[in-house]
């Protein structure tokens, strides 16, 4: 990996986490950014407000929905054509439409969506961006703390979050071979993201994640806050770590 002209992918990079590890990875002028979202006009709002933040940021949007492998090939193959033929970071950071439910009252196709919208979408682009990213390069997938705790109302969640975990995991000690790492990055409740907003706007999840925010004794992270944790992971700082799961949470679980 060129550590003059680091070429980065970042997949829900329209707001919240993604935009943020954005806006950290474009702190270094020799970086090129690729953000990818499903929809065109909040993408370039995004590159704008990665602009305003450090103005000459070489950033770019294309539009794609990862959640299917064609929409995952499309981004992969176009962003390695704009970044000069290749990847040395890819970012999985993309957010859902789902709030928490009880899983018998989760309706079937709410579950293959669940399930293709974050567990398959992470699948899909690694394993087009893999074969494209140079030696010595650097995966960070975003999943959450429920990969990890059992919590009411995240079964189908958590099955996909564990998955992430697991599947980055076992990419690490298959990567290792070229000296590409593979990290994880589980957040709980993230301030200021379009999630928060859409999970504690009332109902099942809103009690849930009321009482899950007072063990937040660290306070409840900001999406800068998770940001950090993969600008250090996919950089040199973290170059022996790999097949790691870390937890930005604020305190509100451990492990």
């Amino acid at each position: 990996m060129t550590a003059l002209a680091r070429r980065i992918v970042v997949t829900g990079g329209t707001s919240g986490i993604g935009l943020a590890a954005a806006c950290r990875f474009a702190a270094d002028p020799a970086a090129r950014i690729v953000l990818n979202g499903r929809n065109a006009e909040r993408g370039e709002a995004a590159c704008e407000a990665v602009r305003a933040r450090h103005p000459g940021a070489a950033v770019h949007f294309i539009a794609a929905d990862v959640s299917s492998a064609t929409g995952a090939q499309h981004l992969v193959i176009e962003a390695a054509q704009h970044l000069g033929g290749g990847l040395d970071v890819l970012v999985t950071a993309a957010g859902g439409d789902y709030a928490p439910a009880l899983f018998h009252d989760t309706p079937l196709p709410d579950i293959d969506g669940i399930v293709r919208h974050w567990l398959l979408a992470t699948m899909y682009c690694c394993h087009f961006a893999l074969p494209l990213m140079a030696d010595g390069g650097s995966i960070v997938t975003v999943a959450s703390d429920a990969a990890k705790v059992p919590t009411p109302g995240e079964a189908v969640v958590g099955a996909a979050m564990s998955g992430i975990a697991m599947f980055s995991r076992t990419l690490a000690m298959e990567a290792k071979r070229r000296r590409i790492r593979v990290n994880v990055v589980t957040p709980s409740l993230v301030s200021g993201t379009l999630t928060h907003d859409r999970i504690t706007a009332g109902g099942f999840s809103a009690r849930l994640f009321e009482k899950a925010s007072r063990g937040a004794h660290l306070g409840i992270p900001e999406p800068d806050d998770v940001a950090a944790a993969i600008e250090f992971l996919s950089g040199p700082g973290a170059s022996h770590m790999t097949g790691q799961v870390l937890s930005v949470n604020g305190g509100i679980s451990a492990g």
